[in-house]
């Protein structure tokens, strides 16, 4: 198999998240390596939905004539979905730590350990201008042989 890549210039508006769904599972659905592809699509769309959201909210301040960027690889050796999001929108510092505190059981708050959960890498890297989330989901466990 060679790399597969979709790439989406997206308006920064909820209502958009359905086509990096549709994208996510339409790459993986008909992978016969996955085990319970129903649950993995689900979870990496899940983290991507997080992410994207945040960017939505927090770095675009809500607008929607802000852009960004989503790149999905399917890639081979170990078999892997990379997520690459790129806004210009405001950056932030990434929270030492992940873990919500759930004796306050707050009604925020949970994203970014959700993201980290439910993927295999996770990195931001922010810049003045440019900020970059990349995400990996490795989609054979490494026990398998592939």
């Amino acid at each position: 198999m060679e790399y597969d890549v979709v790439q989406l210039g997206l308006p920064a508006d909820n209502k958009y998240l359905a086509v990096v769904s549709v994208c996510i599972a339409a790459m993986l659905e008909h992978l016969p390596e996955i085990k319970e592809p129903d649950i993995v699509i689900y979870n990496i769309q899940l983290a991507v939905h997080e992410v994207c959201a945040n960017v939505i909210e927090h770095a675009y301040r809500g607008n929607p004539d802000d852009r960004y960027d989503v790149t999905l690889t399917l890639a081979e050796s170990p078999l892997r979905l990379e997520i690459e999001l790129n806004d210009q929108g405001q950056s932030f510092v990434l929270p030492p730590n992940f873990t919500p505190d759930l004796d306050r059981l707050p009604t925020r708050g949970y994203g970014l350990f959700l993201i980290h959960q439910l993927m295999d890498q996770v990195t931001y890297t922010p810049k003045p201008g440019h900020n970059q989330w990349r995400l990996v989901k490795y989609l054979i466990p490494e026990s398998e042989p592939v």
